[in-house]
């Protein structure tokens, strides 16, 4: 059984890395515990190196953002904004989505689509 999660594993991973959009997933205290390969390449880093880190280091930034989407899924659930990229000033729209489990969130989802 745990040969097909880790094909299965393995396989999402495959198909996240080919959307152009940027995918992170945090975890409940805000760090990266994954991030694709369109994300790497825009913010210019290596999984190895963001996994671990608070998702605010992406951002040029040392603590968490005043309106954080991540801190707003948590609390709230589904949650969509439009955030400015610090490193390129670029729009993108932001949504995030918390993965729950036993009531409490584990994982939190977010998606940034260029605007």
């Amino acid at each position: 059984m745990d040969d097909l999660k880790d094909g299965a594993d393995s396989l999402l991973n495959i198909i996240l890395d080919e959307i152009d959009d940027i995918i992170i997933i945090h975890d409940s205290e805000h760090t990266v515990v994954w991030m694709n390969r369109s994300g790497l390449e825009k913010f210019d880093v290596t999984l190895e190196s963001i996994t671990g880190q608070g998702c605010f280091t992406l951002f040029g930034r040392s603590r968490r953002c005043d309106d954080c989407p991540v801190t707003s899924a948590v609390r709230d659930g589904r949650y969509k904004s439009e955030k400015i990229m610090p490193r390129t000033g670029e729009k993108y729209k932001c949504t995030t989505m918390p993965l729950m489990q036993d009531g409490e969130t584990k994982l939190v989802v977010q998606h940034l689509r260029k605007a």
